[in-house]
């Protein structure tokens, strides 16, 4: 039998368990890897935990064929919906529709569900207690969680005043929300009027038109409030990751307790939702891995004419990149454009490399991901501290140190390495540079070091200073 949760307990998250490859997880993989998608282990592992909580979630999806003839009010009928009822007041508390800290709940929610199925098929005259009781607490909670979701809801609205998004999916599941409380009552009209709203336009197709919309950014409410943002804060994207997470687990709600209330529903829309709110997640961790208000920030320094020095735009520069709500740790280069620069990027949101108007600037960011281990890059560095360049046909000394550090040998030893590479040759103090803490006093490169490179000319040898970095 279930037993009452606290708040606390029905917020909490379940413990992880190894990785097993369920036909749930077989059918996303796939499919993912059909429409050339990847979907991280932390996501499958989530989604697992969702679809596979309770012995409960079973006996909901096939209601219809579990009841048999009559109907029973126990204990544990009671105690399910009171289940149900503390996970709503604690979304309510939390702010509205948290996929991830319900999703074990689908069962129970299920089974309210089926509960106000057996009430209308066999109670038509006489509402019995304590269920109905139970669900009349429910109705209250349901409410207060439908009016917190309201206040993320007019958010929404007032920030797309010329986009169809609110109209076409936020107004449609609250409308949907406020016919499905109603059924709490027992009545058969609330349930068939809820089943009519619910065939109109089902939770799995506004699932799907939604996830199309947030694939293009000129149409996705996030990242157009991640442009109106002057810094693109972390809290800016919180924000409104919250509200788009609320109203796909919104639609896993509504589309959960359809299938326990309408039997020949089936749980093959819930299956469905939850392989979108994968995609979803997936979105969420592309989108949170660009830089957001660096990049901004980094032309608004490059194009302020009143900075006239590499110093006086690196103070600025930092001090905006030091006020960002950001996880990441940075390293960052003000230098001359006049010298001579390089760099290779294995992916675009790798670094920011700016060059105009007399400067260079470059903001690296750490990712943590190694390709080669930290001993053969030390190796590798300190074989490659002191250079020599024969170029005997070549009486400009210059011009063998460009020819040494060209865009194609910068590149082959960003892919040797499987580092982002920057160089300059010339000396650190002529370069304006600052980076995060990053394990003591370091920065969060690899490592930068100060090389030389010795070319022999025609006529002349000589050795240039160069700068070196190599960021994982």
């Amino acid at each position: 039998m279930l037993s009452t949760l606290n708040r606390n307990d029905a917020l909490r998250f379940q413990e992880e368990k190894p990785l097993k490859l369920s036909p749930f997880l077989m059918a996303i993989t796939k499919i993912a890897e059909e429409e050339g998608d990847f979907i991280s282990e932390k996501v499958l592992k989530e989604l697992e935990q969702m679809v596979t909580p309770d012995a409960s979630l079973r006996s909901a999806m096939q209601y219809a064929s579990l009841t048999g003839p009559g109907f029973e009010i126990t204990d544990e009928r009671a105690e399910t919906i009171k289940t149900v009822i503390t996970v709503i007041k604690g979304l309510a508390e939390a702010g509205g529709f948290i996929s991830e800290k319900f999703g074990k709940y689908l069962g129970p929610i299920g089974t309210a569900a089926g509960v106000v199925k057996d009430i209308v098929e066999f109670f038509q005259d006489e509402k019995p207690d304590p269920v109905m009781k139970e669900l009349g607490e429910l109705k209250n909670q349901l409410t207060a969680l439908s009016d917190k979701m309201s206040v993320h809801f007019n958010a929404l609205e007032s920030f797309m005043v010329k986009q169809e998004f609110y109209k076409n999916y936020t107004v449609a599941m609250t409308s949907m929300m406020s016919f499905m409380m109603d059924t709490t009552d027992g009545s058969k009209e609330s349930v068939d009027l809820f089943k009519k709203i619910y065939d109109e336009r089902r939770p799995q197709t506004l699932v799907y038109d939604m996830l199309a919309e947030l694939e293009l950014d000129d149409r996705n409410p996030l990242k157009l409030a991640m442009k109106g943002d002057n810094l693109q804060s972390k809290n800016t994207f919180k924000k409104w990751k919250d509200i788009l997470e609320g109203a796909l687990s919104q639609a896993l709600f509504l589309e959960v307790y359809a299938s326990g209330l309408f039997p020949e529903v089936g749980n093959y829309g819930t299956t469905k939702i939850l392989e979108k709110i994968a995609r979803y997640q997936q979105l969420v961790e592309e989108w949170d891995y660009h830089f957001w208000g660096v990049e901004k920030l980094v032309n608004d320094v490059h194009d302020d004419r009143n900075l006239k020095t590499k110093d006086e735009k690196m103070e600025v520069l930092w001090k905006g990149i030091e006020s960002i709500h950001t996880q990441f740790k940075f390293y960052a280069v003000v230098v001359p454009s006049e010298h001579i620069i390089r760099w290779y990027k294995h992916f675009e949101a790798q670094a920011i490399v700016s060059d105009r108007n007399g400067f260079t600037i470059m903001v690296y960011r750490h990712t943590g991901k190694m390709v080669r281990t930290m001993s053969w890059l030390y190796n590798y560095i300190g074989e490659h501290l002191h250079e020599e360049r024969s170029d005997f046909m070549q009486f400009n000394n210059w011009q063998s140190v460009r020819n040494h550090f060209s865009d194609d040998n910068v590149a082959k030893i960003g892919k040797y390495t499987g580092t982002f590479v920057f160089i300059i040759a010339q000396s650190k103090s002529l370069i304006a540079l600052k980076y995060s803490r990053f394990l003591g006093n370091k920065g969060p490169g690899v490592h930068t070091f100060d090389a030389t490179l010795t070319t022999t000319g025609g006529f002349t040898i000589e050795t240039f200073p160069v700068f070196k970095f190599l960021g994982y």
